[in-house]
């Protein structure tokens, strides 16, 4: 019962490295993508079902909703998808995660830029 949080974010964070993978295989369905793309982006916003000032349920639904998704859309990748995106998780992953770190300051920056690049469309199209 000890090891099982570690298992669990262990095995989140390898499907949510294949579901990147899988997003850029051209042999992906697309409503598999758009589901995907919606997910990544519900991760990413700061708006979230349930407000983060609501004492528990503020983090339940980014700590159950988002796994439970990246888990559901993972299991109905098509089967050729889903090894060779398995395949490149895991060479992202032995790559990547040797210097967590560094991970997590790319990972933090990409989300920055993005949120610095949208801020910005914003401006340019408020300002103009």
């Amino acid at each position: 019962m000890r090891g099982l949080p570690k298992r669990r974010f262990l095995a989140f964070r390898r499907e949510a490295a294949v579901l990147w993978f899988a997003f850029r295989n051209p042999a992906t369905p697309w409503p598999l993508k758009a589901a995907s793309l919606l997910t990544g982006l519900y991760l990413l916003s700061p708006i979230d079902l349930i407000p983060f000032t609501v004492p528990v349920l503020g983090v339940v639904d980014d700590l159950v909703l988002v796994p439970l998704a990246v888990s559901f859309i993972s299991g109905r990748l098509p089967a050729v998808v889903q090894g060779q995106a398995g395949m490149q998780a895991d060479r992202f992953i032995a790559r990547w995660f040797k210097r967590p770190l560094l991970a997590a300051l790319v990972i933090l920056g990409v989300i920055v830029a993005i949120w610095l690049g949208l801020l910005y469309l914003l401006y340019r199209y408020v300002a103009g």
